[in-house]
């Protein structure tokens, strides 16, 4: 059975492998450049943020 935490994670990294197919679109580099740039650091955040809870402390500090 999956926790709050742990479905968390799991859409995060749905969200990561979105991301990632984004990447195959027809697009001008700097496009994709650009996306990344405005999506990976909230994306970054969020699994931390669901990373910490399952793993009952935080590496990153």
């Amino acid at each position: 059975m999956m926790n709050e935490g742990m479905d968390k994670l799991g859409q995060e990294i749905d969200r990561l492998d979105s991301v990632a197919q984004a990447l195959s679109m027809p697009l001008p580099d700097s496009l994709h450049v650009q996306a990344l740039r405005e999506t990976l650091p909230a994306l970054v955040a969020a699994l931390k943020a669901a990373f910490v809870p399952i793993a009952g402390s935080n590496p990153w500090e």
